[in-house]
């Protein structure tokens, strides 16, 4: 059973509003590097990147799916530059996963609101 059951679908129909990409888990990952869950919401709009992600911490010692983040992300990438300007909001920073579960549609909306609203000017 996934961590995600209750709370895909409205993941789901955030990226079919946002003419986004939902990806699970990173499915472009061989098999056995494939060791936790995860979801992420992508897309490109006036050519920044944006992205909503739900993932375990990364720790020193490998991924601890105890605790949870939920973060935003806008970049810039031209492809030539050796800078990415880029700018991070992490709305849910190392808690237990019923927290975003809990609060999943206060944090899409947020997430929406911040990366409709991220213009290139904002990106450092």
């Amino acid at each position: 059973m996934s961590r995600f059951e209750n709370i895909d679908w409205k993941l789901d129909d955030l990226a079919n509003k946002l003419n986004a990409q939902l990806t699970r888990d990173r499915p472009d990952y061989p098999q056995n590097l494939r060791t936790f869950e995860e979801r992420r919401i992508d897309w490109i709009d006036n050519g920044i990147m944006k992205a909503i992600i739900i993932q375990p911490n990364f720790e020193v010692n490998g991924v601890n799916s105890n605790i949870w983040n939920f973060i935003n992300v806008a970049i810039f990438d031209d492809g030539y530059s050796f800078s990415r300007p880029k700018w991070i909001s992490i709305l849910v920073d190392k808690k237990d996963f019923s927290f975003i579960e809990d609060n999943i549609d206060e944090l899409l909306l947020k997430s929406e609101e911040n990366l409709l609203n991220i213009l290139f000017k904002d990106l450092m």
